[in-house]
């Protein structure tokens, strides 16, 4: 039972628009409220609470914008094609990874930060540290 309200929920937050308009919603709510309550913290609390209200709404402004900003932003379509020849030649590339060259590539990875760690070692400790 849960599990098919999970999956209807989730299937309502993949369709774009209406996360979108979701999203704009409760920001439209939120913002407002949160100004509201900012504004009572300044007129009846001390000085913490005034710098609290200042931090709280630059926060609050910050996410409501980037989020908002973010969720309405046209996503990128492509506008060139590429040339028959060249995507003829991608279509032929060997995308397979063998298993002994993954292997080779993370032993090599392993030599190069082993090397790294020596010379690290060799440099010593600064005298930075000791003061």
């Amino acid at each position: 039972m849960l599990e098919k309200i999970r999956t209807h929920l989730f299937s309502l937050y993949e369709q774009r628009l209406l996360r979108n308009w979701a999203y704009t919603f409760a920001f439209a709510i939120f913002v407002p409220v949160g100004f509201r309550f900012s504004l009572l913290a300044w007129d009846y609390g001390n000085e913490y609470d005034r710098v609290m209200a200042i931090v709280a709404g630059l926060a609050a402004g910050a996410t409501a914008a980037i989020t908002l900003l973010r969720i309405w932003a046209v996503p990128p379509k492509q506008t060139v094609v590429a040339h028959p020849n060249v995507q003829a030649a991608r279509d032929h590339v060997e995308t397979r990874i063998d298993a002994a060259q993954l292997l080779g590539a993370a032993r090599a990875s392993s030599l190069r930060n082993r090397h790294m760690a020596k010379g690290a070692r060799a440099l010593g400790t600064p005298r930075s540290l000791y003061r």
